[in-house]
């Protein structure tokens, strides 16, 4: 499929079927992390690799980070 980890796909999979995608729909890294079930330093390496691959945006506002879909197909 593509050149991410399993971790990273599996984080991208589950973003997307929850249709977190576009900047009002964004979550915190704490439900992100509940939504892929992934361990919170696995899902937190997984989003770093899908913000620097352009796929994953953060909204920050505040103190608050939330995560959003940028794109809906990975690179």
């Amino acid at each position: 499929m593509a050149n991410v980890t399993p971790q990273a796909e599996k984080l991208f999979n589950a973003m997307k079927l929850a249709a977190v995608i576009g900047e009002e729909k964004a979550l915190s890294a704490e439900k992100v992390t509940a939504l892929s079930k992934l361990p919170k330093a696995q899902c937190m390496n997984a989003l770093q690799e899908l913000e620097k691959k352009g796929v994953v945006k953060v909204k920050r506002k505040n103190m608050a980070v939330s995560y959003f879909l940028a794109k809906t197909e990975l690179p």
